[in-house]
């Protein structure tokens, strides 16, 4: 079986400065996959190339058997093909209710009674969304707003779920929580790629992992040996 992901020397950048320098990497169905790196390495700027916000300046992207890149795919035709983001930072729609963000992320979908049964699968992952479901979404917790931005993504029914950073600025039992949905949905049977400064989280969940420094991946291999890989834990988890 092919990768459901495939990026293959993958370039971008902003303006006249590049970010990426001939990124690689794959993630086969079933899979979490971590990227890890210190901030400015180029991890948000691969999955929002994958997601094609930022576009590709060379390589190539696979997603579940189509070329992205060649076809330059513009980001609302991604989501259609099953790939999805919860961004850095969640990026809700603040002045919109949690449902109406959770019903902004079906907008690919017309299958009224389906995205009304994921409304509700969200609100079982999520029971405090069900709580504020009719509270504007910029007066929630920032735990509460990373569970919206995951719930949100997950409506449009992703092949592939892109996570940026999905414990930023959040308190330990949060993390917590929102890890063992991380691992709930791969159990369920979703692919994950998963960008986190928490390196030690990150590679405890994953299946595989990439360390990614200045553009350029430096390390790839099963996310235990890089746990317990004496570079990584001196320079990402502080040991």
């Amino acid at each position: 079986m092919p990768p459901l992901l495939s990026v293959d020397k993958l370039e971008a950048g902003y303006g006249p400065i590049n970010v990426l320098h001939g990124i690689s990497l794959t993630v086969e169905p079933g899979e979490i996959v971590a990227m890890i790196g210190a901030n400015g390495a180029g991890k948000t700027t691969t999955l929002m190339s994958l997601s094609g916000v930022v576009k590709a300046r060379g390589g190539r992207v696979v997603f579940d058997g189509r070329d992205l890149t060649a076809a330059k795919v513009p980001a609302h035709q991604v989501v259609r093909f099953g790939l999805a983001q919860s961004p850095e930072g969640r990026k809700i729609f603040p002045r919109l209710t949690v449902l109406e963000n959770l019903q902004m992320g079906a907008f690919t979908r017309t299958d009224a009674d389906g995205v009304k049964a994921d409304i509700e699968k969200a609100f079982g992952m999520f029971p405090i969304l069900r709580e504020r479901q009719h509270q504007a979404g910029g007066l929630l917790s920032g735990g509460q707003q990373q569970m919206l931005a995951i719930a949100r993504a997950l409506m449009s029914r992703p092949k592939l779920l892109l996570l940026d950073e999905p414990s930023l600025g959040l308190a330990p039992q949060i993390v917590v929580q929102i890890f063992e949905v991380i691992r709930e949905l791969n159990r369920q049977g979703m692919s994950v790629l998963l960008v986190e400064q928490n390196a030690r989280m990150a590679l405890k969940v994953a299946h595989r992992g990439y360390v990614l420094e200045t553009g350029r991946v430096t390390m790839s291999d099963r996310a235990d040996v890089l746990l317990n890989d004496p570079r990584i834990r001196a320079a990402y988890l502080g040991e």
